[in-house]
């Protein structure tokens, strides 16, 4: 059986507060804001659970 995966990583720009609200909402834990070429992003983790049977 292939490794599943038990997270995502979703990353939003630092500003975009309707993301980071929607991301929050739906279990994203914060790990940081770093910049990019593009801005400043919030990382956030989100752990998912393994398909049903």
């Amino acid at each position: 059986m292939p490794d599943l995966m038990d997270r995502v990583l979703v990353v939003c720009a630092a500003d975009n507060l309707a993301s980071m609200r929607t991301i929050e909402r739906h279990g994203g834990v914060l790990e940081g804001i770093r910049d990019t070429p593009l801005g400043p992003a919030r990382r956030y983790w989100i752990k998912i659970g393994a398909p049903d049977a």
